[in-house]
């Protein structure tokens, strides 16, 4: 063997069996699996793939292109095969050597046996698009990571040896475009390691999505270099049950791996949600079947949003989505009903699986809207019900607000279902038909049907996932326990109507201008309540951007208004989702409609405008802050209170302090505690706090009885996203639902039965 790329160390099989060829972690060589000789099975020769700047190969430049690498490396392997079956393995950031590696060996007509990734991230997780690095980059790579003793990198001699290469292959990382290029046709064993801080669990997984073979997920026990700490098991993981059978559940468990599932990826699956639905959808009359994977979040988000269930203000029409929901618990063995309401197609839907556990516990409900705001007034990119993917993302009307959340609800419900899973309580998954606006919603449900649904807990919409400045590493994920409540506003504003041609100073139109300036710019005190509070104590110790944490733990010790606001504004300006932040710290104003004129030769005599003023529990009395905006207006303008037909101001402003007067939710239950436990595992080292939602929900029917009701939008969200809800251009990450409905499966496995 006289190619540098390949050794094949001391004397092994030669010419018969199987080849495994391994690629090495980032910055090191061969010798990392120097463990694993004395555990392969007798037929199998093992060749380390050896790259210039390392080992024996030190004086020679490292290579910094994915391309020029995987070439090489394949033409290595060709020269070396022989007649053998070839299982390719790669550990980290050879996870990523070995898949392109691969697909130019089947390109080239090699058959590839097996392809292993272990502690890697998938192709997709990378864009080409990173920064250049540098000495202090690799050194912070080779501390943080442990790849070798702290002792030795404070050896100057040492260090020159150790950070080029791994600068060079952090280089290759930072250009290698991962979603370029066919997806091969390979089986593919995707490896985590239940300790390792820096690949998750999550993160394997969504290896599934680049092969269009069999995908076998497994877990082994270590860190993040397990190939060293427990070889035994990886080499079991990956090699165990070669030619192309399955694990040997024996062989693998005994080595301490563990298969997790087992699944042939479609790559037709988001798809497959037909593209009759659009029509079906546009019509909100016809039920088009769901075909694709059950437990495909993305396939079943894209089939959600092409039913359009806009809701223009009197409900929306939800029985097609319905009864494509019914098709497909139904196809899972699951029992469902369909409740209708006094409006022709708005319709309720549930799901139940009965739990197995103590009679004492009640079931858990997984509340989600079917409905969504119109897609209207504003020109999108995409058809809004068209369920595009781009760049990524998923757009449409609902992605966000909430069929992605729906999407993950029943992906991760039906994935147990399959698993055969049993729960200690009665799943219920409920699709709400009027959250948006309507009057058949959940509180008309519980007044009209009381007793058909107990619940012990709920979870809907609410808390959010976000992530370090860098925009790429979560830093905090939290679950709210209380929505804000909002009071609807009217201003008006009156002069006297006349001829175009005779314009004159006060017009109605320029005075309600003028007034709407003047409370656009005003600002309520920063006053966060108790969940706020708990939040942001989190925040400050959870985010990496120091000065913003010194104003959160400012704001949190002001003792004054003045001081307080003085923070908080800086808090609020240093956020990379301010406006978010700011919601949670403060009664806020948010305008909505304006009317006036009503020919196009008259200057109308009176012009009216909407707002929304939005108040924290605990915090503001909204009779003060009506009171206070009155004052700040003087004569300019009437303001009233819009409450429901019939009721007076003081009765509205009564209902809304009942409603603000209701308890939060309790931090101390079992489904909070699994929530917590699930964020665990899917983010690691991320904090999961209780937190104050800066919106309504359908919950406050629930906490009125005492019910603990939970909000979460399971998957990672920026600026952009937050500002883009209910507004033109919806979206959400593919890989972020992904991610969040493994939380989602992750919480409902702490559910699980014992019995």
């Amino acid at each position: 063997m006289n190619d540098p790329w390949l050794t094949v160390p001391g004397e092994q099989p030669q010419g018969t069996g199987t080849l495994a060829v391994c690629f090495a972690p980032t910055g090191a060589h061969g010798s990392t699996f120097a463990g694993w000789r004395g555990r392969l099975p007798e037929d199998i020769t093992l060749a380390f793939v050896a790259p210039p700047g390392r080992g024996t190969r030190v004086d020679e430049e490292p290579v910094t292109d994915m391309a020029v690498y995987a070439d090489a490396a394949a033409a290595g392997i060709r020269e070396l095969l022989g007649g053998r079956r070839l299982v390719l393995i790669g550990v980290s950031l050879g996870a990523l050597l070995a898949y392109e590696t691969c697909r130019r060996l089947l390109d080239a007509g090699v058959p590839v046996t097996r392809l292993c990734a272990v502690a890697g991230q998938c192709p997709g997780d990378f864009d080409g698009r990173g920064e250049d690095v540098t000495v202090e980059d690799a050194r912070a790579f080779v501390s943080g990571t442990g790849l070798t003793d702290p002792e030795l990198l404070a050896d100057p001699e040492f260090e020159e040896v150790l950070l080029p290469p791994v600068m060079a292959d952090l280089q290759l990382a930072a250009r290698y475009d991962g979603r370029r290029g066919a997806v091969p046709q390979v089986d593919l064993r995707a490896v985590w390691a239940s300790d390792d801080p820096h690949v998750p669990e999550v993160t394997v997984r969504r290896w599934a999505e680049w092969t269009r073979g069999e995908c076998t997920l497994m877990s082994v026990e270590g860190g993040h270099y397990a190939h060293q700490e427990n070889p035994a098991a990886v080499v079991a993981a990956c090699l165990d049950g070669l030619p192309g059978a399955r694990p040997s559940r024996r062989s693998v468990l005994g080595a301490g791996a563990t298969a997790v599932a087992s699944t042939v990826l479609g790559l037709g699956a988001v798809a497959s949600a037909a593209p009759a639905a659009r029509a079906a959808g546009t019509t909100g009359t016809a039920t088009v079947p769901y075909d694709g994977d059950p437990t495909d979040p993305v396939g079943l988000a894209v089939a959600m949003i092409r039913q359009n269930t806009s809701n223009p203000g009197d409900g929306a029409v939800t029985l097609p989505l319905a009864r494509m929901l019914q098709g497909i618990f139904g196809a899972a063995g699951v029992a469902t009903e369909i409740v209708p309401t006094p409006k022709d197609g708005n319709v309720h839907f549930f799901a139940r699986i009965p739990g197995r556990g103590p009679a004492t516990k009640k079931p858990l409900v997984l509340l989600g809207h079917s409905d969504v705001v119109p897609a209207i007034g504003d020109r999108w990119e995409t058809d809004p019900f068209a369920g595009e993917i781009k760049d990524g993302k998923l757009y449409g009307r609902g992605s966000l607000d909430m069929k992605g959340v729906n999407a993950a609800f029943v992906a991760a419900l039906l994935c147990h279902v399959q698993e055969g899973a049993s729960f200690d309580r009665d799943i219920v998954f409920w699709s709400d038909c009027d959250e948006e606006q309507g009057p058949y919603g959940v509180r008309w449900f519980l007044t009209e049907h009381p007793g058909r649904v107990t619940a012990g807990a709920v979870i809907t919409e609410g808390g959010w996932v976000l992530n370090q400045r860098d925009g790429s590493t979560p830093m905090i994920a939290s679950l709210t326990c209380n929505d804000k409540r909002s009071l609807l506003l009217r201003l008006e504003t009156a002069s006297y109507a006349t001829h175009t041609s005779k314009p004159f100073s006060g017009q109605a139109v320029i005075r309600l201008g003028e007034v709407l300036e003047q409370l656009g710019q005003w600002r309520a005190h920063i006053r966060p309540n108790a969940l706020s509070r708990t939040y942001f104590a989190e925040l400050a110790e959870a985010t990496t951007d120091r000065h913003f944490a010194r104003a959160l733990r400012e704001m949190l010790d002001a003792r004054t208004d003045r001081q307080r606001d003085r923070a908080g504004e800086s808090v609020v300006r240093l956020s990379e989702t301010p406006e978010l932040h700011n919601a949670m710290l403060r009664t806020t104003l948010a305008f909505t409609a304006a009317q006036s004129g009503y020919y196009p030769s008259i200057v109308p005599g009176t012009a009216t405008a909407e707002f929304r003023a939005a108040f924290l529990p605990g915090a503001e009395d909204p009779g003060r802050t009506v009171a206070e905006l009155r004052s700040l207006i003087g004569n300019r303008a009437t303001l009233s209170v819009v409450g429901n037909p019939g009721e007076s101001e003081q009765q509205a402003l009564d209902r809304l302090r009942g409603y603000l007067a209701t308890p939060d939710s309790d931090h101390d239950t079992d489904v909070f505690r699994a929530w917590q436990s699930a964020v665990r595992r899917t983010h690691p080292g991320v904090r999961a706090t209780a937190c104050q939602f800066e919106a309504v929900t359908s919950a406050v029917p629930f906490r009125e009885q005492n019910v603990p009701v939970y909000g979460m939008y399971p998957f990672t969200v920026n600026r952009d996203m937050l500002k883009r809800m209910h507004g033109t251009d919806e979206h959400i990450g593919v890989q972020a639902l992904r991610q969040g409905t493994e939380t989602v499966y992750q919480l409902l496995a702490g559910l699980r039965s014992k019995h």
